[in-house]
């Protein structure tokens, strides 16, 4: 990276207000370990190298949900998320009302790909995933078709 290069967000980490996931933004000066750019506030700022890179990171261009909603309160759905890249990933959304229900069922439950919401419903549902990516938790919290 040098000066005038342009770069991509690839993280907004701790800066969700000052950066955004995926945006160009061009370097006016560089050291060792930080770029300085004029952020979303329009204001010039030092951040790590670690939040930019020279490529573009694909972007989300859909969200389906495969199931439907039965209980909004009550249920699992999975959603597919696909990309520009045409890369396709799913998980499974459930509420904990259901992680209830099976609990009385079996003793135990174990997941790494559920996301936990409290309702089941369209915009929190869209809104959830593309937090998720903003943070960068969407895909390792995804299975990949």
């Amino acid at each position: 990276m040098k000066t005038k290069d342009n770069v991509y967000c690839n993280n907004v980490g701790v800066y969700f207000n000052q950066l955004t996931k995926r945006k160009s933004y061009t370097i006016e000066e560089v050291n060792s370990e930080n770029v300085r750019i004029c952020n979303d506030e329009s204001k010039l700022k030092w951040y790590s190298k670690f939040y930019f890179s020279l490529h573009n990171e694909p972007e989300i261009i859909s969200i389906h949900i495969d199931d439907e909603i039965n209980d909004s309160k009550c249920d699992a759905i999975e959603v597919t998320i696909e990309f520009s890249n045409s890369d396709k990933y799913w998980l499974t959304f459930v509420t904990p009302k259901y992680l209830e229900e099976i609990l009385k069922l079996e003793p135990h439950f174990y997941s790494k790909n559920f996301v936990i919401v409290k309702n089941l419903n369209k915009d929190l549902i869209q809104s959830t995933i593309h937090q998720m990516d903003a943070q960068n938790e969407l895909i390792e919290n995804c299975h990949k078709y």
